[in-house]
């Protein structure tokens, strides 16, 4: 039972560990609420376009088929993107309080949204707010300081002098 507990502490922490190592920005938001989530956000270019990917962990929040993000930066600009879902899945695991097992399920949702390198540089000044459409309700959240703006605009520069130096 003992060796049962630490392959699954093991796991937690790979699980929580690998994706600190990919090249993301992210927040969690209301982390103890039920409507708490962990947003990821990066930058890829496929063919000629560019897209910021958002992936959501939450214990019920996902993406809707055709998701829009509002991005309101400090310079008081709004960009608008469209995006459709990419991917979607659950992870179940246990919490052992005392001598009870606690039930926890994960949902992750991944959604591409298609952006303009206009609109890439104007994430240098930072993001002030963004908006993601979800269900069952919307992820808004506001920020004092930039998080997310700065390392997208920086994602998009290396995505960008990756396609250049090829």
């Amino acid at each position: 039972m003992k060796r049962f507990f630490q392959h699954i502490i093991a796991s937690l922490l790979l699980l929580f560990a690998y994706p600190s190592m990919a090249q993301t920005v992210g927040y969690s938001y209301k982390a103890l609420a039920a409507e708490g989530c962990s947003m990821e956000y990066s930058v890829v270019k496929q063919d000629s376009a560019y897209y910021i990917i958002a992936t959501v962990r939450s214990d019920r929040m996902n993406f809707l088929n055709e998701s829009t993000m509002k991005i309101r930066t400090f310079n008081d600009d709004v960009i608008t993107l469209k995006g459709k879902v990419i991917g979607g899945g659950s992870q179940s695991a246990g919490i052992v309080s005392g001598y009870i097992v606690i039930p926890v399920t994960e949902i992750s949702s991944t959604a591409q949204f298609a952006i303009t390198p206009e609109e890439l540089e104007m994430l240098n000044s930072g993001v002030s707010k963004v908006r993601l459409s979800m269900t069952p309700m919307d992820h808004e959240r506001t920020f004092k300081k930039d998080k997310i703006g700065k390392k997208l605009y920086q994602l998009y520069l290396k995505a960008k002098a990756k396609d250049d130096n090829f």
